[in-house]
């Protein structure tokens, strides 16, 4: 099937919207550091990559799905999908959207969006890695967001009949599963509208996913610059175990945006993420026949559709990392803890959160005025406000007369405001007497 050509370029043609909706951990941070570095190359070639800032899709996504994170929320969300909407319909060509957040909404989220986006011919762009790699990517992305479910205890949560009792296995299929994701966003588009990328094999050349989203896309690779751009790295084991104890010992004790900002943000994805030569987390050999029978029915599914294939659905089988038939020992179980690994991590993570904190103190110790003490800068604002109500209440004391005369002057000279006056009084009973020089209204009937 031949990649869609670019619209919105011709007179009269229809501008093409790509909604890339994930998956998440299959590359998205990647394509969307090309698209956010390489925005003006895009505008140049007629292609907008909308919103305000790097993180504009994700508040869309969340407004659009009416959620945020649990026990969390964020005002700056509201609106955020229709401002989205608004700037690619001011665009007179092509746009795309990107964020795996998205692939979740329900139909009746994605009925609203297709129909805001109605002004455009609408493509949904997924891009999907094999399970062997997927589960312990979004197991240790779960445990980054707070999660504390042990990595057995998640793979089998995946692989039960009833698997929607369980919440770790919704958010992971709700996200993952290409055939139901694609089943609810690619529903009445036709199937050469709907691109089903899948990620190279480790080893492959780095641009080679960057490739493949521009043939779904139809944007030339070679037209943009990829030296600005980084990849989501996933945690290793030792990293995760010990980021996975920390979640249980903090229970919800701490808030959603202290954890975000110190623990996910700065500790995992900054700190831990970056440490030398981490322990791979591997898919246990006793899943991996599970994970590729449900590889070949998910191909098997996607085939059929007749969706754009960008790729090969072989790629979607997992493949051993090690062991003996590679030649190497086997992963270490992920639930096996590495204690002196884990003291090690734990060490860095003490070292790093101090300096933190030590930085944060010289910084509020810079900020002008800071030396007050608490309680006399308390002191000081009562005094500023008792000064500012004394002085508003003398302002208003004075302006009084002014409006008065105002008034006596508008009722003279002008009879309509004598009348409305006069309805005034009879509304209020009359209690309020006639201004001077003015006449009382009455009505015969």
């Amino acid at each position: 099937m031949v990649s869609p050509t670019l619209g919105g370029t011709a007179h009269g043609a229809r501008p093409a919207v790509f909604l890339h909706v994930g998956a998440a951990k299959s590359g998205t941070t990647f394509l969307q550091q090309v698209l956010w570095h390489n925005r003006e190359r895009l505008r140049a070639n007629g292609v907008l990559y909308p919103g305000s800032d790097f993180s504009a899709h994700v508040r869309a996504a969340f407004d659009l799905r009416r959620t945020f994170f649990r026990e969390a929320s964020d005002p700056r969300t509201r609106g955020a999908w229709r401002d989205l909407v608004d700037e690619v319909r001011d665009w007179s060509g092509n746009a795309i959207i990107s964020q795996e957040l998205f692939a979740p909404a329900r139909p009746e989220w994605i009925r609203q969006a297709m129909a805001d986006l109605d002004f455009a011919d609408v493509h949904v762009v997924f891009t999907v890695r094999d399970l062997g790699r997927q589960i312990p990517a979004h197991w240790q992305e779960d445990v980054k967001n707070r999660f504390t479910t042990p990595f057995t205890e998640f793979v089998t949560a995946l692989r039960r009949r009833n698997w929607r009792t369980f919440e770790t296995a919704r958010l992971f299929w709700g996200l993952q599963d290409p055939v139901a994701v694609l089943g609810r966003w690619g529903a009445g588009l036709p199937p050469e509208r709907v691109h089903v990328v899948t990620l190279p094999r480790p080893g492959a050349p780095r641009d080679l996913l960057w490739r493949r989203f521009c043939t779904a896309t139809g944007l030339g690779p070679d037209d943009y610059d990829l030296s600005g751009t980084f990849a989501n790295p996933s945690l290793g084991l030792a990293e995760t175990q010990f980021l996975l104890r920390l979640n249980t010992a903090l229970g919800e004790r701490v808030g959603w945006d202290v954890y975000n900002d110190d623990v996910k943000l700065f500790l995992a994805q900054h700190v831990l993420a970056g440490r030398p030569s981490p322990v791979r987390i591997e898919l246990p050999a006793e899943h991996v026949p599970w994970a590729t029978e449900r590889a070949v029915e998910t191909a098997e599914e996607l085939r059929a559709a007749g969706y754009h294939v960008v790729g090969d659905l072989y790629e979607l089988m997992p493949m051993a990392a090690s062991g003996p038939a590679l030649g190497t020992p086997p992963a270490p179980d992920p639930d096996d803890p590495r204690w002196a690994e884990m003291a090690d991590v734990g060490l860095d993570a003490i070292a790093v959160l101090l300096r933190r904190v030590q930085q944060k103190e010289d910084d509020a110790s810079a900020v002008p005025g800071a030396e007050v003490p608490v309680r006399d800068r308390i002191a000081m604002l009562r005094r500023d406000s008792a000064d500012l109500v004394e002085t508003t209440g003398r302002l208003a004391h004075d302006a009084a007369p002014l409006v008065e005369r105002a008034v006596r002057t508008a009722g003279d000279r002008y009879p309509a405001v004598r009348r409305l006056r006069g309805a005034y009084r009879r509304v209020q009973g009359g209690a309020a007497p006639p201004a001077p020089g003015t006449e009382t209204e009455t009505r015969t009937g």
